[in-house]
C-alpha cells in the first residue's frame, strides 16, 4: 500500500509548503534520536524520525528551498493593551497573588474582552486550574498556545491541565512540545516528570523510566525525582505495578512537591 505522506506529517492535502514545513520542523523535534539516547525505544524514535523525512521530501521535493514563512503580525505588547484592559490585568493578577482566583477570572475575562493576547488567555486558563476546573483551563491555555506558537511554558500549561484529567495521550503532546522548546533545566525536570507520569498510567514503563533520568539528569538536585527513578528501578517486575503506581500516582508528598513546583515556575 502506498504510504500516505500527508497522513505521516498529520497535515491535510490542501496544506501549503510553509504549513508542512512547520509540521515536518515540529515532529522532527519531538522524534529527532539524539533526545532518545539510552533510550529503548530508540530504534522506534529513529524509525519514525526516518519516515517524517521522508514524507517531507516526497512532498516537497528535494529541490524545494525552504523559505521562512511570513510571521503574523506582532501581538500587542503590554504597553499597547488599552487602559481598561491593564486595569483589569492587574487587578486580576493580585487577586491571583492573593489566592482569589476566582475574582481573578473575572478581571482576566474582563481584560479579554478589550484585548486578546497570549498572556491573558494563559492567566486565566491558570486561574482555572488553580480552582481545580481544569476542563475550563483547557480552552484559554490552548489559544494562548494559539497565539505564541514559540512558548514552552505554555504547552507545559496546556498538558499539566490534561494530566490533571488523567487525558495521558493528550497531556504528552503538550508536553513534548513542552520538552523541546524550553530551555530552563529545573523547568525541564518539571515536564520529564510529568511526561514520565503520563507514559506509566499508559502502561508504557520503558519511556516513563527514561523521563525519569532525563528529570534526574536535568535536576539531580530534585530529592523527589532521585527518589521516584530509585523506587521504579528497585520494584520487581511481579506487583511491581500496584506498589509503585501508589508512589508515583502521588500519595505520597510527592504531588506537593510538584504542585509547588507547578506554581512557582509555571506561574510566573
Amino acid at each position: 500500500m502506498e504510504k500516505d505522506y500527508y497522513k505521516v506529517l498529520g497535515v491535510p492535502r490542501s496544506a501549503t509548503k510553509d504549513e508542512i514545513t512547520v509540521a515536518y520542523k515540529r515532529l522532527a523535534a519531538k522524534y529527532h534520536p539524539d533526545k532518545h539516547l539510552k533510550n529503548p525505544l530508540y530504534d522506534l524514535a529513529e524509525e519514525k524520525f526516518k519516515e517524517i523525512n521522508e514524507a517531507y521530501h516526497a512532498i516537497v521535493g528535494d529541490d524545494y528551498v525552504y523559505t521562512p514563512r511570513k510571521r503574523a503580525p506582532a501581538k500587542p505588547k503590554q504597553e499597547d493593551i488599552p487602559q481598561d484592559a491593564k486595569d483589569s490585568l492587574y487587578r486580576g493578577i493580585t487577586c491571583f497573588n492573593e489566592g482569589n482566583f476566582t475574582k481573578a477570572i473575572k478581571f482576566f475575562e474582563d481584560a479579554l474582552q478589550q484585548s486578546q493576547t497570549p498572556t491573558l488567555f494563559n492567566l486565566l486558563g491558570l486561574a482555572y486550574c488553580e480552582i481545580g476546573e481544569y476542563r475550563n483551563a483547557l480552552e484559554p491555555l490552548i489559544k494562548a498556545i494559539e497565539l505564541d506558537e514559540e512558548n514552552g511554558k505554555y504547552y507545559f500549561d496546556a498538558g499539566y491541565a490534561l494530566y490533571k484529567l488523567s487525558l495521558w495521550d493528550k497531556a504528552i503532546d503538550y508536553l513534548i512540545d513542552a520538552y523541546n522548546l524550553l530551555k530552563e533545566k529545573k523547568r525541564l525536570g518539571a515536564c520529564c516528570v510529568f511526561i514520565a507520569i503520563c507514559n506509566y498510567h499508559m502502561d508504557r514503563k520503558s519511556r516513563a523510566e527514561f523521563f525519569l533520568e532525563e528529570a534526574v539528569n536535568y535536576d539531580p538536585e530534585n530529592k523527589s525525582y532521585t527518589m521516584l527513578l530509585d523506587e521504579f528501578r528497585m520494584s520487581p517486575e511481579n506487583g511491581q505495578s500496584q506498589r509503585w503506581k501508589t508512589k508515583f500516582s502521588f500519595a505520597s508528598k510527592l504531588e506537593d512537591s510538584l504542585g509547588n513546583l507547578f506554581h512557582t515556575i509555571f506561574t510566573k
